[in-house]
């Protein structure tokens, strides 16, 4: 394993941030991929994206390990990987869980830290904390199991949904108690705690962030509105098949003083949030211009160039999707270092600084 003072290779910069076409060629880029969670195979696909636009920015020594519970200890052994790529999308990939063990082995990676990823995956805690920045997001019941549910009386409709997993997995939009129950009993083989959300009725967008280290700030694409044929976009929405329950709308037309409004909210969770990388904020725009903040996705899907949402948003602000993996690959190795020049002191450097001696 790397010590904390290794930097993987010289000085990676020719001008400001930009990592220099030799230092492109000789970084070792490992894309994670895979992982256990039930977003697997468009992760497979994402990784593969991703590995291609590396090959194509530049880099020579690109490699994909599929993340399993076996491979993942294998890492602690690779001193080979420059930069790990993330692409794992769900639980035990996009949830923090792979973030903190590469803290731990001190291997710069792409996307969102421990904390952000975590709270993101957390769709509870996700929607508190969008809440104690003073922004609006749905109310929600959090249960542990459909039994819970029985003996509750709340007002329709309702979203239910997991409280951990994506893809649009158990996601329901029910409009009575007895269609409650009866999706509460699949939804709940999903995470071990259900949420069931206020229905907010409004434009469903899309808002696409990444963070832009040449300048110094997150830069944010044009907002993405799906135009639904039914309540939600649930799970047969967005899958094969599901294409004519609605239209996709890039750019959204907003009246310029919402669509600065839906940005600069945006942004700002994104900063206090502390996220990195690149990611996907889901949200909901009533008539009467309210904005709710539905969902954080801190590894948006890159499964097609061509459809799906964040390439295709990337597309439209003008960015090609090399130079975005190049971005991401810069922004890690910058937070790598940030990250070992606050290395805090030593117990012994404290006492010394305290003018106490040490136990013998």
């Amino acid at each position: 394993m790397r010590s904390r003072s290794e930097l993987p290779g010289p000085n990676p910069y020719d001008e400001g941030m930009r990592l220099s076409p030799e230092r492109r060629k000789d970084l070792p880029i490992t894309v994670l991929y895979g992982g256990i969670s039930s977003e697997r195979p468009g992760s497979i696909r994402s990784s593969q994206t991703v590995a291609d636009l590396l090959t194509r920015s530049g880099y020579s020594h690109v490699q994909r390990v599929d993340i399993t519970p076996e491979s993942v200890l294998s890492l602690a052994n690779r001193d080979a990987i420059g930069v790990a790529f993330m692409t794992l999308h769900g639980g035990f990939g996009e949830d923090g869980t792979l973030q903190g063990l590469l803290e731990m082995l001190d291997i710069p990676y792409t996307g969102c830290g421990v904390a952000a990823s975590a709270i993101s995956a957390d769709k509870v805690l996700f929607s508190r904390f969008v809440r104690a920045l003073g922004y609006k997001s749905a109310g929600q019941i959090v249960v542990n199991n459909a039994q819970e549910l029985e003996g509750m009386t709340m007002e329709y409709p309702k979203v239910i949904k997991p409280a951990t997993q994506g893809c649009s997995y158990g996601v329901f939009f029910v409009k009575d108690r007895k269609e409650l129950l009866h999706r509460a009993d699949f939804t709940q083989q999903f995470s071990d705690r259900m949420v069931v959300e206020d229905y907010v009725d409004g434009r469903e967008l899309t808002v696409g962030i990444f963070e832009d280290s040449r300048l110094g700030k997150p830069r944010i694409l044009p907002i993405t509105e799906n135009i639904l044929a039914r309540e939600i976009l649930d799970y047969e929405t967005k899958y094969p098949g599901g294409e004519h329950l609605y239209q996709v709308v890039l750019p959204a037309q907003i009246d310029p003083s919402v669509q600065e409004e839906i940005e600069t909210t945006c942004v700002d969770i994104f900063k206090q949030l502390d996220c990195r990388g690149y990611v996907r904020m889901d949200l909901r725009l009533t008539k009467d211009g309210d904005i709710y903040i539905i969902e954080n996705n801190t590894s948006p899907g890159m499964l097609n160039l061509e459809e799906s949402d964040f390439p295709k948003m990337l597309k439209a602000g003008g960015v090609e999707p090399s130079e975005f993996v190049d971005l991401m690959v810069e922004a890690a190795l910058l937070h790598h270092q940030n990250k070992r020049d606050s290395a805090p002191p030593s117990s012994t450097e404290m006492l010394e600084y305290l003018g106490l001696k040490p136990n013998e």
